[in-house]
């Protein structure tokens, strides 16, 4: 806390803030975890702060678990997750800073509004986990799958090569991609999976497959991804992986968040 009056004095001195806070390595692993997964050692305070000069502040997380993070991070002009970056990091961080690259990555782990939410996975099991808090649901605050780059793309026409899959057959997808911004970028399309009705308790979607696309800007390119047999199945009461005949829907988009995704439906025969 000593620190945060220069590091105020700084910010106030400077065009832009670059504030990087996270964890720490001997708080990480088993029997090490902390309790909360806020910000520690007086972060929180430091991000305050920093806002409060008013100055565009970019959060820079280095970290090795999600975290809850304050106001003040949340409302910042931008949040660049790291997460354990490496020696070249440094590098990496500078070069997507100023422009010298367009970020692409897209978050492994959904990233939680409030500890409370635990677990807070995208591939919620149907039924394990309620969302009937009475201030809070369960939307995480970034979900997995998710990330931001300096252009923005736009999703259409999902269609499948035909609506019907037949045993040990591969499932077609097709999706046009846009590039509407005036960057060029690479984005990386998601194929999730949900069977409508199971006979055992299973996941609401999951991601099956992917594909990266390199757009320029005002580009527009048609996007393939083939699903196998074994995309489909579910594990029955008996402990056996099967593909069970019905309706399956195929959801294709930018995250795994529901709103972010196009839909289309998928008859596997019996």
């Amino acid at each position: 806390l000593s620190g945060i009056p220069a590091a105020v004095a700084a910010a106030e001195a400077s065009d832009v803030v670059v504030a990087v806070v996270g964890d720490h390595l001997k708080f990480i692993g088993e029997t090490l975890s902390t309790a909360t997964l806020e910000l520690q050692g007086g972060q929180i305070a430091l991000l305050d702060a920093l806002a409060q000069t008013g100055k565009p502040m970019i959060v820079v997380l280095i970290n090795s678990k999600p975290l809850v993070l304050p106001a003040s991070a949340k409302n910042a002009a931008a949040i660049v997750e790291l997460f354990n970056p490496g020696m070249e990091g440094g590098q990496a961080l500078a070069e997507a800073l100023f422009g010298l690259l367009n970020p692409s990555g897209k978050l492994t782990i959904s990233i939680p509004v409030h500890v409370g939410q635990q677990p807070v996975f995208y591939s919620q099991v149907r039924g394990q986990h309620g969302n009937r808090y009475a201030d809070l649901t369960q939307e995480p605050l970034f979900p997995f799958g998710h990330g931001l780059s300096y252009t923005e793309y736009a999703y259409s026409n999902l269609r499948l090569a035909s609506s019907t899959l037949s045993s040990d057959k591969t499932a077609k997808v097709s999706v046009d991609v846009a590039n509407v911004g005036e960057r060029e970028g690479v984005e990386i399309v998601q194929v999730y999976v949900s069977d409508v009705v199971t006979s055992a308790t299973w996941v609401n979607k999951a991601l099956k497959g992917f594909a990266r696309v390199h757009l320029a800007p005002g580009e527009k390119k048609t996007v393939h991804v083939e699903l196998p047999w074994h995309a489909f199945e579910i594990v029955n009461a008996q402990g056996v992986n099967v593909v069970e005949p019905g309706e399956f829907e195929i959801l294709v988009g930018p995250s795994s968040r529901d709103r972010d995704l196009l839909k289309t439906k998928l008859v596997v025969a019996g």
